[in-house]
């Protein structure tokens, strides 16, 4: 009886931290909601003035809004090629690759997650201005090349709990390095390869820093857009309509949910996995 007891404490515990997280989350996604249904310049409140759809058309037609969408389409589809393939190369290179010095470049990596990005950012600016290649493509492309140290580690830790003997059959074969990583190991990483693709997305289209930082306002993608741009009052382009903006805000995360709750099994699964083996 005591230890039935415990149990249901512990789930009472467990199930009202894990409540009390969703309304921390969930109160300011329905406050936008709610701000996003008010006319013009109402006061924001708990519950919405009414229900102005109107705000979602105003959303997308009072700037530029789906040359900016595709812009950011074009921004992710750059990440997810270049991250996702060259995170995975260098971490099968981690994982079953024998070198000397492999294990210190691999903490070297791994310190890079402790330096905040904002750190490089004006270093990074000069670098591709000397080289002439601002308000191009070619940065992401090389960060991307570049791979991450975090989606390094994530495909090091997976191809380190496939057995070895899958490999060495491989060799046996005649397969090279590179063809055994495409013909054995990525196929089997595909959890891996869906939650560094997930991942890598919603990084990409929320980052307004970089975009606005390397590229001009007609290429800017929406995060940027959103935030510069804005949502301004004809006659007085100092004065925000907050409604049409919460109600923007509310259509640029609906691809950010979508791929989350399309891809949450994977997510997990990919997550769990990584921590089977050192």
């Amino acid at each position: 009886m005591e230890n039935a007891g415990a149990k249901l404490q512990d789930k009472f515990i467990v199930y009202g931290l894990l409540l009390f997280l969703s309304l921390v989350f969930f109160v300011p996604f329905y406050l936008t909601i709610s701000n996003s249904l008010n006319p013009w310049f109402a006061i924001p409140g708990f519950f919405p003035n009414g229900f102005h759809l109107e705000n979602y058309k105003f959303a997308v037609t009072m700037i530029e809004f789906w040359k900016y969408f595709k812009n950011s389409l074009i921004l992710c589809a750059i990440s997810l090629f270049t991250t996702t393939f060259s995170s995975g190369l260098v971490g099968y290179a981690f994982s079953r690759i024998q070198a000397p010095g492999k294990r210190i470049l691999f903490m070297v990596v791994l310190s890079t997650m402790m330096l905040p990005g904002i750190v490089t950012q004006i270093p990074t600016y000069i670098l591709f201005h000397k080289f002439g290649m601002l308000n191009t493509y070619i940065p992401f492309i090389a960060w991307g090349l570049g791979g991450s140290s975090f989606f390094i580690f994530l495909y090091r830790q997976f191809f380190s709990t496939i057995p070895k003997e899958l490999e060495e059959a491989a060799r046996i074969d005649g397969c090279s390095i590179f063809r055994t990583y495409w013909n054995i190991f990525l196929p089997l990483s595909f959890p891996i390869m869906a939650t560094v693709a997930i991942l890598g997305f919603q990084g990409t289209w929320s980052d307004f820093i970089n975009p606005f930082m390397f590229l001009s306002e007609s290429k800017y993608p929406l995060a940027s857009a959103l935030v510069t741009v804005g949502y301004t009052q004809p006659a007085n382009v100092n004065i925000i309509i907050q409604q049409v903006a919460a109600a923007a805000s509310i259509i640029f995360m609906v691809p950010v949910l979508l791929t989350f709750f399309t891809g949450q099994r994977f997510l997990v699964e990919g997550v769990v996995t990584t921590g089977l083996k050192g």
